[in-house]
């Protein structure tokens, strides 16, 4: 079957990583993940120079040979971690890294980060030191699984894991020092997504098939934090949850082990390691300078509780006239859900809301004030998508000539939506860019284009598959523009999907007149479903259609139906057009 299919390639195509990495050892190619088509589909994994970058597109070409199938393949090949005094980076600290140090500081060479034993950003003779005295005391007795078990999982796991709580029933995962190795060893994970991965708990088979098939290693490795969360979002959190994660030197001590198979007896990874106890940083949030011509929209920041989300309304009043907006950027402090910038339709009567406030539709923060957080909701609901993402960063340019027209009585009603499942208040912040044209320099005006499906029902502990059709006139009638006169034919210029977090796929298909299907985009992330730009664009032909199809899992013991909490469910096309 496709889930058995799954699991096979994955093995064969980890092999395959393992064989290159060992027999080539070639420094990655740097490849532009913007160059591969227009289509929707993950053909996976590139590194840019700086990271590894999922590819959205229509087919590898002559590049295959340097994809990788698996986020966890491409960052472990061309991005490895080094350990702290491992200056020649050969997996051992010993009296040789001693000579590379001293070279380093000798020379006057560039800042390399395994050789600063201080943490103090600069490489000098106390690093030499601090090196040898390393060395000098290691005499450590223990096998590698000993001091794992005692100094890692014992502090910093079991302490939630522990027989009997409510983590271990849910997880099905007991971490008390006695049995913890017979939890871990090759049995498979209580979580479903992971089962469908292929994953164990912890995999013997060494190298990087191990830690590519180790549910254990994506549960606690903070430093692929981005990847686990947009790639893997059925996964749950990272752990242990809400921090303190583990330091980088137990990280690099555990994938070590891991490495070499993960055995219950020996010594396999050197203990000098954990004197690296620096932490995983998080990227900072990088505010956006001002448009030279357009108008900058900023949210400041704003608490997000401890254990909740917060989802609210913040109102910016018009400028006056008329502006024509060809590109947007987004830039949203860590924790977002999404943003989207909504205008009020043109029927709306009612008066504008108070400028600059935060109108919220969680009762956490409405001090149980229901009929505030009914107005709130029946505002949103009733709202016209403008733009919005759930990316933190989104830079969007529209065609050339291309320009949204945006001169409506109200302005915009910004909609930010932040989670926090961890145990300490977090601050979210958002800015939004619009960058403008001149009138004169606009050949085309661009519509919105929302396709909703809200005939949702989720039965509990199920797989389903929702299907709705959309006719040409029905797309027609979800364009909040009219064509203009003598014009023929709609052009789809970019599409993407909203759903919530039981989604486990999302595809649009072209309904073609004789009945056949043509997938042109796929979502596989709730949170970060890919922008698919059509250049040339998708033209709309009236005997055609457009068919939207999302697969849920509800892994809860209750029905799920169609709401705008992230506990309910959304299924809905979101899309720029223009008329020709």
């Amino acid at each position: 079957n496709l889930t058995n299919m799954n699991i096979q390639n994955r093995y064969i195509l980890s092999f395959l990583f393992i064989l290159s990495t060992f027999l080539f050892s070639e420094e990655c190619i740097v490849l532009n993940p913007n160059n591969y088509g227009g289509c929707g589909d993950n053909i996976g994994y590139v590194w840019n120079g700086q990271e590894c970058s999922v590819v959205y597109g229509c087919n590898q070409g002559e590049d295959n040979q340097y994809f990788f199938d698996f986020y966890e393949a491409c960052d472990l090949t061309c991005n490895p971690q080094t350990a702290l005094g491992d200056i020649n980076g050969d997996n051992t600290i010993n009296v040789v890294d001693i000579v590379s140090l001293v070279a380093i500081v000798l020379n006057s060479e560039d800042y390399l980060e395994s050789a600063d034993i201080n943490f103090d950003s600069t490489i000098n003779v106390v690093d030499i030191v601090a090196l040898v005295s390393f060395i000098l005391s290691a005499n450590e007795t223990r096998s590698t699984w000993q001091i794992i078990n005692e100094d890692i999982l014992t502090p910093k796991c079991a302490t939630c894991h522990y027989s009997g709580s409510s983590y271990s029933q849910i997880s099905n995962l007991v971490l008390d020092s006695d049995v913890a190795y017979n939890q871990l060893f090759t049995r498979t994970p209580n979580n479903t997504a992971a089962n469908n991965d292929g994953l164990y708990l912890l995999n013997d088979e060494g190298g990087l098939l191990g830690l590519l098939t180790s549910y254990f290693w994506e549960k606690i490795n903070i430093s692929n934090e981005l990847h686990f969360y947009s790639d893997h979002p059925q996964y749950g959190q990272i752990m242990p949850p809400g921090g303190p994660y583990l330091t980088n030197g137990e990280l690099n001590f555990i994938e070590k082990w891991i490495w070499e198979g993960a055995p219950e007896s020996g010594s396999v990874a050197d203990p000098i390691i954990l004197n690296d106890t620096s932490m995983y940083e998080a990227p900072e949030f990088t505010p956006l300078d001002s448009p030279i011509s357009g108008i900058q929209y900023h949210i400041d920041l704003f608490d997000v509780y401890p254990d909740t989300e917060r989802e609210f309304l913040y109102y910016v009043p018009p400028i006056d006239g008329e502006i024509f907006i060809n590109r947007v950027e987004i830039s949203m402090a860590p924790g977002t859900h999404h943003f989207i910038a909504y205008q009020f339709p043109e029927d709306y009567s009612g008066p504008a809301p108070q400028p600059y406030e935060l109108r919220d539709v969680h009762m956490a923060y409405l001090d149980n004030d229901v009929m505030s957080m009914i107005e709130n909701l029946t505002t949103l609901q009733q709202h016209t998508f403008v733009f919005g993402t759930q990316w933190p960063f989104w830079d969007y340019s529209l065609p050339e000539g291309v320009a949204l027209k945006f001169d409506s009585n109200y302005g915009f009603d910004l909609n930010p939506h932040y989670f926090n499942y961890t145990d300490n208040a977090i601050q979210g912040e958002v800015y939004f860019n619009v960058h403008t044209i001149l009138p004169s320099e606009v050949e085309h005006q661009a519509g919105i284009l929302q396709l909703n499906d809200n005939n949702i029902n989720l039965p509990p502990h199920q797989e389903t598959t929702l299907n709705k059709i959309f006719s040409a006139n029905q797309i027609l009638d979800s364009v909040n523009i009219d064509p203009p006169q003598g014009a023929t034919n709609l052009n789809i210029f970019q599409l993407f999907s909203h759903a919530h977090q039981l989604m486990t796929r999302f595809d649009i298909l072209i309904l073609h007149p004789n009945g056949e299907e043509e997938l042109i985009y796929t979502a596989l992330d709730y949170e970060h479903p890919p922008i698919l730009e059509l250049d040339p664009p998708l033209v709309i032909q009236e005997n055609q259609g457009l068919i939207s199809r999302a697969t849920y899992y509800n892994d809860t013991d209750n029905w799920v139906n169609f709401g705008i909490f992230s506990t309910d469910e959304m299924k809905i096309i979101f899309g720029l057009v223009y008329f020709d």
